[in-house]
């Protein structure tokens, strides 16, 4: 008899305690995240309107995704040119619009790098119109297409 209101009293104690979560039952981590559905984390977004275009410079880490990714829509009656880091070198045409990207890497003993995004203009100078996103992501698969 005492030892089923022991066992009975260790069941209830157990069932509270999964279902108020402090063991964790049947809880997902990040960790256990749905493998079809790629992070993706925005750095900064937004419309440019000059004659000297965009030119911002993030320090990323590459825990927030493998590849930083530059979404530019050129809205301008001329070309534009985008890099990161002086690399992966697009110029968009008007009214074109696209993607580029690179991979993002760490520093020595795996400090965050800085990354730079410039949109200039073209060959033939002049003003910018433009709309643009920034993001961190973990494939480039969807950036292809």
């Amino acid at each position: 008899m005492k030892r089923s209101r022991i066992a009975s009293i260790l069941t209830i104690i157990v069932v509270l305690t999964c279902s108020l979560g402090f063991v964790g039952c049947e809880r997902k981590s990040v960790d256990d995240r749905i493998a079809d559905e790629p992070s993706v984390t925005e750095v900064s977004s937004g419309t440019i309107s000059s004659t000297t275009g965009l030119g911002p410079s993030f320090t990323l880490n590459q825990s927030d995704g493998k590849y930083v990714a530059l979404y530019v829509e050129n809205n301008g009656a001329n070309s534009v040119v985008a890099t990161i880091n002086g690399q992966s070198k697009r110029t968009f045409q008007a009214g074109e619009r696209g993607h580029i990207y690179l991979e993002v890497t760490q520093k020595f003993f795996g400090a965050d790098k800085e990354y730079e995004f410039k949109v200039v203009p073209g060959t033939n100078g002049g003003s910018i119109s433009i709309q643009y996103e920034i993001t961190q992501r973990d494939e480039i698969t969807d950036l292809l297409l």
